[in-house]
């Protein structure tokens, strides 16, 4: 019996021997992250919704819509770069076209915010104001999207787009 105990034991280990592993406890030197290749934006509103506020003149056959939000631009991969435009494109929300767009060039976007460049990781806040929208008196106020685009020209020469759809609330 001790024979028999004694075989299947050597058996055992044997068939236990391949599984174990060598493991190396030597210090390594972590490898550097990977620099990205390319900016990456991330777009956000306040508020969201956007706010319309109607007014419309007893004298007049119009209403008019104002719009007053801020924009904030976040580069977000660890590369800077210079916005070359943003557009705010309005969208009847259920016919899905487009009613009208506002473009900011970089100029305009270096006269309102200070500056057109967004560093590595950084932001930049635009604040466009829309005054007097016309829309007939006699028809219903329309349901409203505002695509927000932004246009990005990096430090690695790579041209970055990205696009946020806004629902627009109506007020009065």
């Amino acid at each position: 019996m001790k024979r028999e105990t004694a075989f299947i034991a050597a058996i055992a280990l044997a068939a236990a021997l391949p599984a174990c592993e060598y493991f190396d406890k030597s210090p390594t030197t972590p490898a550097p992250s990977p620099s990205p290749a390319t900016a990456a934006l991330s777009i956000t509103v306040a508020p969201d919704p956007l706010k319309i506020l109607w007014v419309c003149p007893i004298a007049d056959t119009y209403c008019f819509g104002s719009l007053d939000s801020t924009v904030t631009v976040t580069e977000t991969a660890g590369v800077g770069g210079r916005v070359d435009n943003v557009d705010f494109t309005v969208r009847d929300s259920v016919l899905g076209i487009e009613l009208t767009t506002l473009h900011l060039s970089s100029e305009d976007i270096k006269a309102k915010a200070g500056t057109n460049r967004i560093e590595p990781l950084g932001k930049l806040a635009v604040r466009p104001i829309v005054e007097g929208y016309p829309v007939k008196k006699d028809v219903p106020r329309p349901s409203l999207n505002i695509d927000i685009s932004v246009q990005l020209t990096d430090d690695k020469n790579n041209v970055v787009k990205q696009t946020k759809r806004v629902p627009v609330a109506l007020i009065g």
